[in-house]
């Protein structure tokens, strides 16, 4: 189930999924504006969003399985498509963080956590995190000063 999640993850990343607030995949293609202005915290931060999206539609980035996503959002989707989660699951970064049992061994799968933001460990001192309005999902390198000393295992049973 951990490869499984993992996975999941580098998907979301190759098919250029971006940051929306409060998104958990809904499909970029049949996303209209106003959607984004509603779900948005403000209307500079929709105007962020739609303009990542204008510039990944101009590279052809944009398809059918381009989705939106939040951190926890991308998380919580993960979690459910690789049957560790009900359909319907969602918390909060800090609630993720909350939920699983820590451990101190870093691995790939375990959950990378700091007030507000989660990630997920992949392997290779590199994570796949929700980012933000200006990048999207992406694979970003992993420092330890960033994120809590321990991790939130959602695989610890296997």
């Amino acid at each position: 189930m951990r490869e499984k999640f993992i996975k999941l993850l580098s998907w979301a990343v190759k098919n250029h999924c971006i940051y929306l607030w409060g998104a958990q995949g809904e499909k970029v293609k049949d996303l209209p504006n106003e959607k984004i202005y509603k779900m948005e915290t403000s209307r500079e931060n929709a105007e962020r969003v739609i303009y990542l999206i204008a510039v990944f539609n101009a590279f052809g980035w944009i398809c059918s399985k381009t989705r939106a996503f939040d951190c926890s959002g991308l998380i919580c989707y993960c979690l459910v498509k690789c049957g560790l989660e009900a359909r319907g699951f969602d918390l909060t970064a800090d609630q993720l963080a909350d939920r699983y049992p820590r451990t101190n061994k870093l691995k790939p799968g375990v959950l990378l956590h700091r007030k507000g933001h989660i990630a997920c460990y992949i392997g290779y001192k590199h994570l796949i995190e929700a980012k933000g309005r200006d990048y999207g999902v992406v694979i970003s390198p992993y420092n330890p000063d960033e994120w809590e000393s321990t991790f939130p295992d959602p695989f610890a049973a296997e």
